[in-house]
């Protein structure tokens, strides 16, 4: 649905924006503060009581002492840029406070080390508060946002300035609350011949960004103009973006990793410097260290499962209760991805014979492989793929190398060619049980936006993108969204 992109003089929807937006606050800064502070008293005086049914002579008045030093997290998260913690990817977001609780707790167990006697304090206390800081914390903070997030005084406002392919881009990216930033117009270098009625609306020229700045209500400038030279950059922010407090200059450099890059001076020039992650070895060792010690234990905790699974498949249909298919893993190797068996054995011949008779789902399984109402499921099957427990057996092969428990969805050779010239990139790391694609829709997506997300999540890979995956997968499983 499109709308003409301006409807009114600039003056009238300069003044219709200016009553609309809610002028900066810190609410959002003091929200997630008093999130951050709830989170770290509940769990410290949960471990702390814990302790204190385990152990009955823990010296309380020691922890009662202790506990103003909670403060110091704030102090930390503070400068880590967590409040408001704006444009901050969650799984950096994850990052820093992890590293912030890690800091603190390190400096704390060191002073009450040397200034007090070591039999004072609990190492369980330390260790637990470590262990669940940031899952609190993270938890809070995720309840806070969900209540809030779309509340008037949350977002801190910001204007997009650019051509119009490139700021509908930026502004349909930015839709959500949730990175802290709220687009409440949009100024476009030419008049565009139309606009989607769900964007920001256009409220005039980029030369009114002066008139905008100067009232105050919007403190970030978002420059989407790719094709804009750097010296005609520079030009447009000396005259037109002096007041805004904060200018964000989107590049147009695509297929490079954006999260973790850093810019650096040189020579009165601003450089970027690109993390190349695959090229670490120690956070590959760490991922590696990770899949056998998560793999090994569920298989040990999944066995009775296994075993009723494997029953049901059984009583409910004939054929193998396991499943391999040839899948394309690291290096273009081929190897057997593992699944409980799903479909009935002849499920070709049952596919051939349906597309025959509807031949207007043809289209579908041809972009897709895939069918809703596929008529190859058995019923067990169908409970098994909803809930993706089909996939637990591929807990073996992450234990033999050919997967991970994060990664691009491992494909078949016929998926090779709908890759492109991004199947070289997808060789670079094995395939995953789960990852971005599992999170984010499923099969409601299309199959180019399957592929974006396995690029997107190959050239961005860290220990951090894993583990804000692995933590979003379970919500993935239980509401089964795009499962089918």
């Amino acid at each position: 649905m499109s709308a003409n992109p301006v409807l009114n003089p600039p003056e009238l929807e300069l003044a219709r924006l200016t009553k609309s937006t809610v002028a900066y606050t810190p609410n959002a800064s003091v929200c997630l503060m008093l999130s951050d502070l709830v989170a770290l008293a509940v769990l410290f005086w949960l471990v702390v009581w814990s302790k204190f049914t385990l152990n009955s002579d823990l010296d309380l008045k020691f922890y009662l002492e202790m506990f103003p030093a909670v403060l110091i997290f704030l102090g930390v998260f503070f400068s880590q840029g967590l409040y408001p913690a704006l444009l901050l990817h969650p799984a950096e977001e994850m990052r820093r406070v992890f590293h912030s609780i890690t800091a603190v707790l390190l400096v704390l167990v060191s002073t009450t080390f040397l200034l007090k006697n070591g039999a004072e304090y609990s190492r369980y206390i330390f260790l637990v508060a470590w262990a669940l800081g940031t899952p609190a914390v993270l938890l809070g903070r995720c309840l806070v946002r969900k209540l809030l997030g779309q509340m008037s005084w949350w977002p801190v406002s910001a204007v997009v300035l650019g051509s119009g392919p490139a700021a509908k881009q930026v502004a349909r990216s930015l839709a959500t609350t949730q990175l802290g930033l709220r687009i409440v117009g949009v100024l476009l270098e030419d008049p565009a011949s139309s606009w989607d009625a769900d964007l920001p609306p256009i409220v005039g020229h980029i030369s009114d960004a002066p008139a905008i700045s100067g009232r105050g209500f919007t403190r970030y400038a978002i420059l989407a103009m790719p094709h804009r030279s750097q010296e005609e950059i520079r030009q447009i922010i000396q005259e037109h973006c002096r007041r805004f407090h904060h200018i964000l200059i989107v590049t147009d450099i695509p297929g490079i990793c954006c999260l973790g890059i850093s810019a650096r001076e040189i020579g009165g020039q601003v450089g970027l410097e690109i993390p190349q992650r695959l090229s670490f070895l120690a956070p590959k060792l760490t991922k590696r260290c990770l899949d056998v010690v998560v793999s090994s234990t569920l298989l040990l905790l999944c066995l009775p499962l296994f075993l009723l699974i494997s029953i049901g498949i059984k009583l409910t249909s004939k054929g193998p209760v396991f499943f391999g298919h040839l899948r394309y893993g690291r290096d273009g190797k081929v190897f057997r991805a593992l699944k409980f068996r799903t479909m009935v054995t002849n499920a070709d011949r049952i596919l051939g014979a349906y597309l025959q008779r509807h031949p207007e789902l043809l289209g579908e399984w041809q972009r897709d492989h895939k069918l809703k109402g596929d008529p190859r499921i058995t019923t067990v099957g169908r409970w098994l793929r909803r809930y993706s427990l089909d996939e637990l057996p591929q807990l073996v092969n992450i234990l033999t190398g050919h997967m991970s428990l994060v990664g691009p969805r491992p494909i078949v050779h016929s998926e090779i060619a709908r890759y492109a010239g991004s199947y070289d990139l997808y060789t670079r790391v094995p395939p995953g049980l789960t990852g971005l694609w599992q999170v984010s829709g499923r099969n409601n997506t299309t199959y180019m936006e399957r592929v974006a997300f396995d690029e997107y999540y190959i050239r961005n890979w860290s220990i951090w993108m894993d583990m804000y995956i692995l933590a979003r997968t379970f919500q993935a499983v239980v509401q089964a969204d795009g499962a089918y």
